[in-house]
């Protein structure tokens, strides 16, 4: 819709991995003379891009630094429990590390095609998240090992099969336009790294069930609490 409204040239000209496109094509629905009305409507629009971007950033920026301080240091790397007080501390101090690491990436790759990793994310949320998830609520039988399974083999098959496609290089639109160590087939890697989730956390349950029983009896015994939402003990 943007490159019959706007004209491919025009896009590409904006910027080629066209990002400014949703905006092009809400200023050549209003036409070269806009009035008040459709003014405010495209700053809206603007705007309302702006807050989802800035949404989402901080919505990540605070998942890593809960995950930095909450389960990393405080329950992880330390034998003793922090205070409140020296968690938030070390939340805060995480949640501004991250922020600068991910500036300064961002600043370092201005340049580059991130379609690669927008890709990656949705590959590792559906060959690794996704899998688990499903097993997790309908299949009663899945254990700790074929979760680790799924988790592991799905994110790692994301990852090596996206290095090798088109996105990262061997087109021009890749992130390393000028070199070639494409090995992958298919641009999208969860063609194949979907079903390596699956398999691995079936495998994983199936070939070592060793306490299987006894984790499908607590799983029972907690399944009405879990799938209340309410927090366990356990």
């Amino acid at each position: 819709g943007a490159a019959a409204l706007v004209g491919h040239k025009e896009l590409a000209a904006g910027d080629p991995q066209g990002k400014t496109a949703f905006l092009m094509v809400s200023q050549a629905v209003m036409g070269p003379d806009p009035n008040t009305v459709e003014t405010l409507v495209f700053t809206a629009v603007a705007t309302a891009i702006f807050l989802t971007l800035l949404a989402s950033v901080a919505g990540i920026t605070l998942a890593c630094a809960n995950t930095l301080a909450h389960d990393l240091i405080a329950h992880g790397l330390r034998d003793a429990r922090l205070t409140d007080r020296a968690e938030m501390v070390i939340a805060r101090a995480a949640a501004a590390g991250v922020g600068l690491v991910a500036i300064a990436i961002a600043a370092g790759a201005r340049h580059l095609n991130l379609q690669a990793l927008l890709t990656l994310s949705f590959c590792i949320g559906a060959s690794a998240v996704a899998p688990a998830l499903v097993y997790t609520l309908f299949w009663r039988r899945y254990t700790r090992t074929g979760l680790l399974a799924t988790l592991i083999v799905g994110t790692v098959s994301a990852l090596v099969l996206t290095a090798g496609s088109n996105l990262v290089s061997g087109s021009p639109q890749s992130v390393f336009p000028d070199q070639d160590f494409n090995w992958f087939p298919y641009t999208t890697a969860g063609l194949v790294s979907i079903p390596l989730g699956f398999l691995a956390g079936w495998l994983a349950t199936v070939l070592y069930d060793n306490d299987a029983a006894a984790q499908r009896a607590r799983y029972e015994d907690l399944e009405p609490t879990i799938l209340a939402g309410a927090p366990t003990n356990s």
